[in-house]
């Protein structure tokens, strides 16, 4: 997320959403009571003798909202917001009734509130942390997928297909493969950014050919990994490359892959008979309350579970109000996966509940 503009006195902050993530951020941002300002369009109705009642022209026009609920859709990819609008830069705009604005990556707007509490601080600040992004390259002769990894949503930029069929040899007609890795070549340069990793997977010397490609180009040679033993391809690949030993040792300090630890040491703690573990919204509420969550994990799904929004962002604050940490992950993954058949969310306590009152955990020897 992209803070512009931010003074708590006056209750203002000026920002551009970037990701997924960006939209959990201002879903825990927004209280109804605030005011947000973006671009949007509405339908301006014709009048005259024969204009026709249902039809009417689109135009942009800036407006101000004053929220009155907000909601996540089931897959992350917007945030719709329901309110009044209480200004707009076209007269022609009607303020009466209820409205609603969908925002999405890329979109810029301001968000006024009456009382900018410290815990809004917190939150803003902490989405406004550089986090490495990664470009994923999981390529073969038959196709490459191009995967971006920011935080812990992936999204698949594009699949190339070359054309190419099998593993190539003798009696199969040659194909000239040098359009097919500029193509490729291309959409990573159209999707590079300054600091972005590219990570390349891949059998053999199609994998040794994409990397002198990347070497030759000024940008992408700057932050490039190859990923050995890996013979995964297209999208499917790209999702299997986030979750292998190669790719997990390139990006040990990122999100996904504290969020997969976290995970993990979740199941063994299950799977043990371990009480220092919570999943579901109860029970995590109630582990929240009591100040004994150290991580928290939610499946970008749950909010397709008719899940209480309200309550899950009050929990989610109350977590972080107390120290612990808060991650949300894509369900697309296999770590998302394993959340959500867990109820959407998973916490790792800091101590067991059941016993009343806290006990101090020895250190792992």
């Amino acid at each position: 997320m992209i803070v512009s503009e931010f003074i708590p006195k006056q209750g203002v902050c000026r920002l551009t959403v970037e990701s997924p993530d960006d939209l959990w951020t201002l879903r825990r941002l927004l209280s109804p009571g605030d005011v947000v300002v973006t671009k949007s369009s509405r339908v301006s109705k014709r009048e005259g003798d024969y204009a026709r009642p249902d039809k009417g022209e689109r135009i942009k026009v800036t407006i101000a909202l004053k929220v009155e609920g907000i909601s996540l859709d089931s897959s992350v990819g917007r945030l719709r917001v329901r309110g009044k609008i209480v200004e707009a830069s076209d007269d022609s705009v009607t303020k009466a009734g209820s409205h609603s604005l969908l925002v999405s990556p890329g979109q810029e707007l301001t968000i006024r509130k009456d009382d900018w509490r410290p815990s809004d601080t917190r939150i803003l600040n902490s989405s406004t942390v550089s986090e490495r992004r990664f470009l994923l390259v999981a390529v073969d002769r038959r196709d490459t997928g191009i995967g971006l990894l920011t935080g812990s949503h992936l999204t698949i930029v594009s699949t190339v297909e070359s054309g190419a069929s099998g593993k190539g040899g003798s009696g199969q007609k040659e194909v000239d493969m040098a359009p097919y890795f500029r193509k490729v070549l291309e959409l990573l340069k159209a999707t590079w950014r300054e600091g972005d990793v590219v990570v390349v997977a891949g059998p053999g010397n199609t994998k040794l050919t994409m990397e002198n490609l990347l070497r030759k180009d000024p940008d992408l040679r700057k932050n490039e990994v190859l990923v050995e033993g890996f013979d995964l391809s297209g999208s499917d690949g790209v999702r299997a490359l986030v979750k292998s030993d190669g790719f997990r040792k390139v990006a040990s300090d990122s999100v996904l892959v504290e969020v997969q630890e976290a995970v993990e040491e979740a199941i063994r703690r299950i799977s043990r008979g371990e009480r220092r573990i919570a999943y579901t919204l109860p029970r995590v509420s109630e582990a929240a309350k009591a100040g004994a969550v150290e991580k928290c994990i939610v499946s970008d799904d749950v909010f397709a579970s008719n899940v209480d929004e309200n309550a899950l962002v009050e929990t989610l604050n109350l977590i972080e109000e107390k120290g612990g940490k808060v991650f949300l992950c894509d369900s697309s993954l296999e770590t998302g996966k394993q959340v959500s058949a867990l109820g959407g969310m998973v916490a790792l306590l800091r101590y067991d509940l059941s016993g009343g009152a806290p006990t101090a955990i020895s250190p792992k020897r």
